[in-house]
């Protein structure tokens, strides 16, 4: 399992929660309504912490227990710098290092030297000894000193902590980066950035009729400004989060490598769709999504109804933090809507097998009295290659 995230968000909902029953010495800063996300610009913190009310973003950088004090000491330095781009920046360590070392102590220390006072940077330090995703217990040893002005530019913050997958097939994702990628190497155009450039590509190729959805069909989009505008939202954000491509479509590390196997297996290819879902499970985040339910799921007495289910998910990931509160579409969860939520997760998770379907068709991924049974056999196949 993909530990440092797990134990991160579990930080992460603690925190929401101490915030959201206006616990000191959060009051004296934040109101009571809070929730987390991401922001998967540069320098892309492990969770952002947002304040709805007053509009307050903190970037928080999660240090996992057994690490040096090197390791603690440059996560100071990334709390600092995330101060630049989001309201505060904090960091949260263990009381020890991996060699006893009282790090946490020391870092306060430094927090507490006159040159550092003022500094919109906190820390959080948890106990390696008993820290788990049910017991997420962690004490404020340095807080934030309020912050007189806003950076002069924000970080942008997603719209969930998780990748969104929207209607897009491996074909289609392989093509995109490909397109990014020979738009950084040998520029069609100098207006306008390589994210652009390579989806004015792909659309010429959807337009040609050249490209399928995953069964297999032609895909097809009607070429209207109001369709391309729409799709390539889809195209954009989704490579992005799943950390294969920079804000400006530029492929990262992971995406450099995500192409290099779909060209030498193919996009089809079993070694393209594992490369899709180890980087959906740890950058996308959908690892923590899928502790989230296997949680929600444990605290049922009863799973008969499917939309029922629903609805009390995502009345109890708003409860966690890991949705922004909404009270329309709570009070639309409590009156049993027909809306869809994770319609298009729950079948991106049955094409990458990561859940276990139902039915003489396999068409289904609810199972009545047990909800979704995800294939942790496989996820945990993909995330030991990520070792």
């Amino acid at each position: 399992m993909n530990t440092h995230d797990v134990l991160a968000y579990s930080i992460a909902t603690e925190a929401v929660r101490r915030l959201r029953a206006g616990a000191p010495p959060w009051n004296g800063i934040f109101s009571s309504q809070g929730y987390i996300t991401s922001s998967r610009a540069w320098p892309v913190p492990d969770f952002v912490l947002v304040d709805t009310v007053n509009a307050l973003s903190v970037g928080v950088e999660f240090k996992p227990p057994q690490q040096s004090k090197r390791e603690y000491v440059t996560g100071l330095g990334q709390a600092i710098s995330y101060a630049r781009d989001f309201h505060y920046g904090l960091l949260v360590v263990p009381t020890v290092a991996d060699d006893g070392y009282g790090i946490a102590d020391h870092l306060t220390s430094v927090l507490l030297e006159p040159a550092m006072s003022g500094l919109p940077v906190g820390l959080l330090a948890y106990d390696p000894a008993t820290l788990s995703p049910t017991n997420p217990f962690f004490d404020e040893r340095h807080f934030f000193s309020a912050r007189l002005s806003a950076p002069s530019e924000l970080a942008p913050l997603d719209s969930s902590f998780y990748a969104k997958w929207r209607e897009i097939s491996p074909e289609e994702l392989f093509a995109y980066i490909s397109f990014a990628y020979d738009e950084a190497r040998t520029p069609s155009a100098t207006a306008r950035n390589i994210r652009d450039r390579a989806f004015d590509k792909l659309w010429s190729k959807i337009q040609a009729k050249e490209l399928h959805h995953w069964a297999g069909g032609i895909r097809t989009y009607e070429d209207t400004q109001k369709n391309k505008t729409a799709v390539f939202k889809n195209y954009r954000n989704f490579a992005y989060h799943l950390g294969w491509s920079e804000s400006d479509g530029a492929l990262t590390k992971n995406g450099l490598e995500a192409l290099h196997v779909g060209s030498l297996y193919g996009p089809n290819s079993r070694p393209f769709l594992d490369s899709i879902a180890l980087s959906a499970l740890t950058d996308g985040k959908h690892l923590i999504l899928f502790n989230a339910i296997t949680e929600y799921q444990d605290s049922l007495a009863v799973i008969d109804n499917e939309q029922v289910w629903l609805d009390g998910l995502e009345i109890f990931l708003e409860n966690k933090g890991l949705l922004k509160r909404n009270p329309a579409r709570g009070l639309a969860a409590t009156k049993n809507s027909a809306r869809q939520f994770l319609k298009a997760e729950k079948q991106f998770w049955k094409k990458l097998e990561l859940i276990i379907p139902r039915g003489l068709n396999q068409s289904r991924v609810f199972h009545p009295g047990r909800g979704i049974i995800f294939n942790w056999a496989r996820i945990t196949s993909l995330l030991q290659k990520n070792t």
